[in-house]
């Protein structure tokens, strides 16, 4: 962490300052100099070329500890710095201060929080020092508290062919491709070579600047990483910060430093075509004064880190929209959010309210910057209180840069934990439940005017829509396939079942099963189709909460809605087996009788690909959406959200093609969703069935 190269470089100060009226020894104060630069390999290759200062000099042995540690050689420096603990003489009180830092990155809070407290009492009372370890002190209470909570995610480095001994960063998957994710890096090789404080070459001492790469998943495995390209990467800093322009613009800094640089647009060019100048972000973001760590959200929101006046301290988070053909002046994004400390590379989820960022605030921290989550309440005009991600999204050192997937059961972040290969490596989170945050809503708190942010983002010619013709409803399910249903001539007059009560006894004796409640609603009505789909599935909650209160478990339960071909609304129940295999019963399974009727389609059979359209949390009333083929509105009891869908297909590449033909009319969130017996099947559960559907496969490597 960044306090503790301060201590370093402090302590190496004064360490100097001591020799003075002593004979000063090369090889020390080579090594130091090294240390100073963050060449720590080369410290220790100098200190061991004296065997003498090796095992009598208790200064350079504390310097080779302090090198063991920095290089994530925790078992290496902790021996040594125990042994000058135990020493005769009084040790360096740093000795304190590693090894409960050593403590505190192997997770055992309540150890390393007494040794910070060893170090304490050494410290004067107005030494700098003691305000920065009573905050350590803090964070390792905060994790004997959460190391208890369950855990959400399992984290995994992505390993050497990403990872290495320099420091890997800021990881942004691909806009179009699941498959490739950029990062950044400082790493040997890099362009430009290394570089002294002041950016003159220097092989010595100097350090390489940062570089943007990319790595490709195959076969489960990331592919080794490779640079982007060289009119993109230059002798100074690049950092790639995301994507603007539907994902046809690539933005990234550029600077000397971190502190005074530029932010660019890329679009994409071919090599041919690129030249020496990119196209600068026409935001009021300001690369000049630091700030670099944003996040552009439907390319009318950004969400960026800066040290502006007035602010609550430290970098704080700030928000600017696109209105009315110009960015609005940026607004500090309150004291929920910010705080004393740093709040830094927010990401702001497909819902448009849900917000990730770092903080090291010391009362929410664990150790160095933590990933937090906060969610915007529209109705309370303010942002909830920011909860910690936990362990092991969460670690003693910094984690940062946060973002999840499309797929919502997948993150990544960049990370100094101590089970690293350098100084920061990319790691990857695989969730054990869907992110609900990562569905995009109709509605949002942020309104999106289409409009760029860079004056560079390219215009694509949309296909002009054809004009609607005959749309394709749900057959008339048939009667006789089911226990329980029942008809109703209009929604208001709708009586509650009598036999839900039954139905919630019959599912007891299957406990592992889904149950999918059905609305059918009349196609040739007045209004809008998608709203009355609304209201049926309105009624359908009321239905499911009858069934939980008759001990069937939220997630048990799914609702949807779609149209047929009937006067009259129809509502029934059927079960969704979770498994693919199972013994004749005498419930009705969705798939087995139902497809035995030749008037069938896709929708009713086993397996169904159907298309997402978008997300809402109200009626929506839509005639271009009512219009859409198969349209159909679903609702798991355990999520917040509705979700409208289009299209009913057999296999995925059919599928496919409709979601490109939706894209062109302008619906750009739209993606491919299979149903089983149903039942929506996340993403994470397809694997199971693939023995029984092996179109899944397609899916599964879209």
């Amino acid at each position: 962490m960044l306090f503790y190269k301060y201590v370093l470089i402090g302590f190496l100060v004064l360490f100097s300052l001591s020799l003075g009226a002593q004979p000063k020894s090369t090889l020390k104060e080579e090594a130091k100099a090294f240390i100073a630069t963050e060449h720590y390999e080369d410290a220790i290759q100098t200190l061991e070329r004296s065997r003498q200062l090796v095992r009598s000099d208790e200064e350079s042995q504390f310097l080779i500890a302090v090198c063991y540690y920095q290089l994530n050689r925790l078992e290496e420096a902790q021996a040594l710095l125990a042994s000058l603990t135990t020493a005769d003489k009084s040790p360096y009180p740093e000795c304190w201060l590693y090894l409960g830092k050593i403590l505190h990155a192997q997770q055992q809070f309540a150890e390393a929080a007494a040794h910070y407290k060893l170090y304490l009492r050494t410290l004067r009372p107005d030494h700098p020092n003691r305000p920065m370890i009573i905050e350590e002190i803090r964070r390792c209470d905060n994790g004997l508290r959460l190391r208890f909570h369950d855990a959400r995610a399992i984290v995994e480095n992505m390993g050497a062919q990403v990872n290495t001994s320099g420091d890997e960063f800021a990881p942004v998957l691909s806009p179009s491709r699941s498959t490739q994710l950029y990062f950044s890096a400082v790493r040997p090789g890099n362009s430009g070579g290394p570089r002294d404080k002041d950016t003159r070459p220097d092989e010595k001492f100097g350090r390489f600047l940062s570089d943007m790469f990319y790595t490709q998943l195959e076969g489960g495995q990331w592919q080794e990483a490779k640079a982007l390209h060289s009119l993109l990467n230059s002798p100074q800093h690049e950092h790639l910060i995301g994507f603007a322009g539907q994902g046809q613009v690539l933005l990234y800094y550029q600077g000397w430093n971190w502190e005074r640089g530029e932010i660019f647009a890329d679009t994409f060019q071919q090599s041919e075509q690129r030249t020496l100048t990119t196209t600068p972000l026409l935001a009021p973001v300001r690369g000049q004064n630091g700030e670099q760590q944003l996040f552009s959200y439907n390319d009318t929101l950004i969400i960026f880190a800066s040290r502006k006046p007035g602010g609550y301290g430290g970098l704080d988070l700030y928000q600017t929209s696109f209105r009315d053909g110009r960015w609005l002046a940026p607004v500090n994004m309150g004291p929920i959010i910010n705080s004393a400390f740093d709040e830094t590379t927010p990401f702001l989820a497909r819902d448009g309210k849900t917000l990730y960022y770092s903080t090291n605030d010391s009362k929410k921290s664990i150790g160095g910057l933590d990933v937090m989550r906060t969610v915007y309440l529209p109705e309370a005009a303010r942002w909830s209180p920011p909860v910690n991600m936990g362990l092991p999204i969460n670690s003693a050192d910094d984690d940062t840069h946060f973002r999840l997937a499309r797929d919502g059961f997948t993150g990544f972040l960049a990370s100094s934990r101590k089970d690293g290969l350098g100084q920061r490596d990319l790691y990857v989170a695989y969730f054990t439940k869907y992110r609900q945050e990562m569905e995009p809503p109709t509605f949002s708190f942020i309104a999106s005017p289409p409009a760029a942010p860079v004056a560079s983002t390219p215009v694509v010619n949309q296909p002009v829509p054809k004009p609607p013709v005959s749309v394709p409803v749900a057959p008339s399910p048939t009667t006789n396939a089911y226990t329980w249903q029942t008809r109703s001539s209009s929604l208001n007059t709708a009586v509650r079942p009598t036999w839900l009560v039954s139905l919630a006894e019959q599912a007891k004796q299957f406990p592992e099963d889904h149950l999918v409640l059905t609305c059918y609603v009349p196609q040739n009505l007045q209004g809008a189709l998608s709203s009355e789909l609304y209201s049926a599935l309105q009624l359908l909650t009321t239905y499911s909460r009858t069934l939980e209160s008759n001990g069937i478990k939220a997630e048990r339960i799914f609702i949807r809605a779609l149209a047929h071909s009937e006067q009259d609304y129809q509502i029934d129940a059927h079960f969704a087996p979770v498994a693919t295999s199972f013994s004749t019963r005498s419930v009705p399974v969705i798939g087995v009788e139902q497809a035995k009727s030749p008037a069938n389609n896709a929708l009713e059979e086993a397996l169904c690909y159907k298309v997402q359209v978008m997300s809402v949390q109200r009626s929506v009333s839509d005639v271009k959406l009512s219009q859409r083929p198969q349209l159909m509105l679903e609702q798991a009891s355990s999520s917040p959200y509705q979700r409208f869908t289009a299209g009913a297909f057999s296999n995925f590449a059919a599928a496919d093609n409709f979601r490109r033909e939706l894209i062109s009319t302008g619906y750009r969130g739209a993606y491919v969703v299979p149903y089983l017996y149903g039942r929506r099947l996340e993403k994470g559960e397809a694997a199971q069935y693939l023995s029984s559907f092996p179109d899944l496969r397609n899916f599964l490597g879209r």
